[in-house]
């Protein structure tokens, strides 16, 4: 075999056994490096240290500073539409005032008996009261009930929604109109289908609105017997309105 078994030579092991204990020897530089090492830590450590308190310091001031300008731009934001409401105001006659006060007092509509039965008298109950509740969104800028039977793909539903809302923000209403729900039809549901159809028959009288802003009251004409078809699904124990469409005539 190439490798050797002899011992290691005894003059060579006293030599690397004095060369390991000078200053300029390997072990030697390492003590002194890794002495070195520690300064270094130590400083880079002090350092470091002040570097995150001035950080933290520097955040907190830009934290007050943003929040001061958050309040501020809230501030800017509550006198504008402070001033914008009392524009609004100064623009409204005293008979207009009158108008818009009996509409927004205009009460809720009344929840039928049985508009929660998995009925076809329950499924037109809750069309009647749909009807009733898009009128008064109009009337007073409440939604809240007409969202709660509204499905989320329902466009009809979500514009009359931001419609009615978008008004009222505006400083607008509409005065509370004549409307007659005349029939509703039921059809039961096909095999294979989620929603049932239903057939409305409603007629109103003149539609009143006032935009707001100091813009001129307009309004619509009367209409009778105006055909409306809606999809609508039992559903966690209520009917809901998954769309509506207005029939051309």
């Amino acid at each position: 075999m190439s490798t050797s078994l002899r011992s290691p030579n005894p003059a060579h092991s006293r030599r690397s056994a004095v060369e390991c204990g000078q200053p300029g020897s390997r072990l030697g530089r390492r003590r002194a490096a890794a002495g070195l090492a520690v300064v270094c830590v130590l400083a880079l450590g002090a350092a470091g240290c002040a570097l995150k308190d001035a950080r933290a310091e520097a955040s907190a001031s830009t934290s007050a500073s943003a929040s001061a300008a958050v309040a501020r731009a809230e501030k800017g934001i509550a006198d504008a539409n402070a001033s914008a409401t009392a524009s609004r105001e100064a623009a409204l006659t005293p008979e207009l005032k009158a108008q818009r006060d009996t509409a927004l007092a205009e009460p809720a509509p009344v929840k039928p008996d049985q508009m929660n039965e998995e009925t076809a008298e329950g499924a037109a109950a809750s069309v009647g009261y749909f009807l009733e509740l898009y009128r008064y969104a109009y009337v007073t800028g409440d939604t809240t009930e007409l969202a709660a039977m509204s499905e989320d793909q329902c466009k009809f539903c979500r514009s009359v929604i931001n419609n009615a809302t978008s008004l009222h923000e505006e400083g607008g209403w509409n005065d509370k109109w004549e409307q007659t729900v005349n029939n509703i039809r039921y059809y039961e549901k096909l095999e294979g289908y989620d929603y049932n159809r239903m057939e409305a028959s409603v007629s109103h009288g003149i539609i009143t609105s006032h935009p707001g802003g100091g813009r001129a009251t307009e309004t619509s004409d009367p209409a009778e017997n105006e055909m409306l078809d809606f999809s609508i699904r039992y559903t966690n124990n209520r009917w809901m309105i998954g769309g509506v469409r207005v029939e051309e005539q």
